[in-house]
């Protein structure tokens, strides 16, 4: 499923650089915040199944998290935001995941 997802996704943005909507060097980091949106739902899929071991899912998630920083920071660099502002954003990733990683141990806890 995930390999057509990728290639659904490859597909978008070379349409939209075919069709002028985007500029070539906008392609690689659009692809990596989909990619990164795709790599939260997965985990959000995962987390839901009962066969699947909870820090598989976290682990997907933490991923899909720092590759959505690392592409939406490429982007906004792209668009003119100083690269300071990236540090921002890696600060902001790992706030959520030391919260997500808090709740996650809390609710492991009360089962």
């Amino acid at each position: 499923m995930t390999l057509g997802v990728l290639l659904i996704i490859l597909a978008a943005w070379s349409a939209a650089w075919i069709l002028e909507a985007i500029l070539l060097q906008d392609m690689l980091p659009g692809i990596l915040l989909s990619v990164g949106i795709w790599m939260i739902a997965l985990a959000g899929l995962k987390a839901s199944r009962s066969g699947v071991s909870d820090s598989n899912a976290f682990s997907t998630f933490g991923w899909g998290m720092l590759i959505l920083v690392l592409g939406g920071s490429w982007w906004l660099s792209n668009s003119g935001m100083p690269m300071e502002m990236t540090l921002v954003f890696v600060l902001l990733l790992l706030g959520l995941l030391a919260i997500v990683t808090a709740l996650r141990t809390t609710m492991s806890r009360k089962e």
